[in-house]
């Protein structure tokens, strides 16, 4: 017999998958009050006081009542039942595995945040009725599980997921307006996004909550994020990294058509992904038609060498490469962030208004080129590669061009 108890969401213990019908009311109270107390005794006088929310008959009457309700429990769990009796109370002995809030708790523990958040199926015990029960024993949990639903979203911003996460925060932050942790992430996920605008707009909005409800200014840890991020950057000159083109480039005319064809500025930024085989001209390809359109681009471009095809220990870092992006577009070495998922959400949130070029030549996968993405509507990315870079053109909608031997037409492909 498999049996599963839950009181992460509405009350239910499952034998071999089916819910066991429960006793309604004081029965109901009772089992939860155990459960979320798994493997620990509960005092008679805690007992009472939950089953009546405080206000219970004479105190014998109240004990008889309790033992009532406890075997009314046992006969409904039937081979299921957990409820032990304890010298001047009551316990659940429960398998840890066998609960959802234990199995969270253990999750949490090892690391496993998207998992341990799983087990949560709504508000916990939500169809027990007991004023005491959720004024006391729920708000714990659901704090317990707001913490660790931090930590997983602050691991997908350290990821750089910023821009996938943006919906899910501003929901959190209209469900909990006074939660800075979730404010603060919510400004960070924007920023990564590429969307400064709207991530000032987040820290005034929170910034006047706190001062209309609480008369209180926003904390420390949300006023650095502010200062780091949010500070506007003037650039001293617009970078222009772009190595000379060859000389003669020969047989490429579709290709340059195509690829000034997939230039078209819209509303997003515009990614353009190069493949093919070594010494096909990939990089002869971008670089040429990058000075053709860079007037286009008046505030910067940008080039960096990613080294894909050479030895493993020899490829370029991202993190290097923000360094020395955001290097060229003014921001001083003290600024510079040393996450690679701080850097490229200060590089994305420079650029976001500005129109740059930049060219990511021979690259080795996605993992390395996403770091080094703009964001910016009026901004366009050239990756080359020996590779065919599926992913961007599935997540982040780029162009693709096949580079076959000068003259064979692949690169209409």
């Amino acid at each position: 017999m498999n049996v599963e108890y839950r009181v992460l969401g509405p009350l239910e213990v499952l034998r071999d998958a089916t819910p066991i019908p429960l006793p309604a009311g004081r029965g109901r109270v009772l089992l939860a009050t155990l459960l979320l107390r798994p493997n620990r005794f509960v005092s008679v006088d805690e007992l009472v006081d939950r089953l009546w929310d405080g206000e219970p008959p004479t105190l014998d009457r109240a004990h008889k009542t309790l033992q009532m309700v406890v075997r009314r429990v046992r006969m409904a769990l039937g081979e299921a039942n957990c409820v032990r009796t304890a010298t001047g109370g009551y316990l659940a002995e429960v398998d840890p595995g066998r609960l959802d809030l234990t199995r969270f708790r253990r999750l949490a523990a090892e690391g496993e945040l998207a998992a341990a958040l799983a087990q949560w199926r709504g508000a916990p015990v939500s169809d027990v009725g007991s004023r005491h029960l959720h004024r006391e024993d729920v708000p714990p949990l659901v704090e317990e599980r707001l913490v660790v639903h931090g930590k997983r979203i602050e691991a997908d911003l350290a990821r750089g997921r910023g821009a996938e996460l943006v919906d899910e925060l501003r929901e959190l932050t209209r469900e909990h307006p006074l939660r800075e942790g979730f404010w603060a992430q919510f400004v960070h996920a924007l920023h990564q996004a590429g969307r400064p605008r709207e991530a000032l707009a987040a820290y005034e909005e929170i910034r006047t909550h706190l001062a209309d409800d609480l008369g209180v200014e926003p904390g420390p840890s949300l006023r650095d994020l502010h200062d780091r991020l949010l500070t506007p950057v003037s650039l001293p000159g617009a970078p222009r990294l772009l190595p000379a083109p060859p000389e003669r480039l020969t047989g490429r005319a579709a290709e340059l058509a195509r690829l000034t064809a997939a230039a078209t500025p819209g509303t997003s930024v515009v990614i353009i992904a190069i493949d093919g085989a070594a010494g096909v001209g990939k990089t002869a390809l971008a670089l040429t038609w990058a000075h053709l359109v860079a007037d286009r681009f008046p505030d910067g471009h940008l080039h960096a060498d990613l080294r894909g095809s050479g030895p493993p220990g020899e490829t370029a870092d991202p993190a290097d490469v923000l360094a020395g992006f955001l290097g060229a577009l003014g921001i001083s070495r003290g600024r510079i962030p040393g996450d690679l998922a701080d850097r490229a959400a200060l590089y994305r949130g420079v650029v976001a208004d500005r129109r740059v070029l930049v060219v990511l030549d021979d690259a080795r996968d996605v993992e390395q080129v996403r770091p080094l993405l703009p964001t910016g509507r009026g901004c366009l990315a050239v990756v080359t590669s020996r590779r065919r870079f599926t992913g961007l053109v599935v997540r982040e909608g780029a162009v693709p061009v096949t580079l076959g031997p000068s003259g064979t037409g692949e690169g209409e492909r």
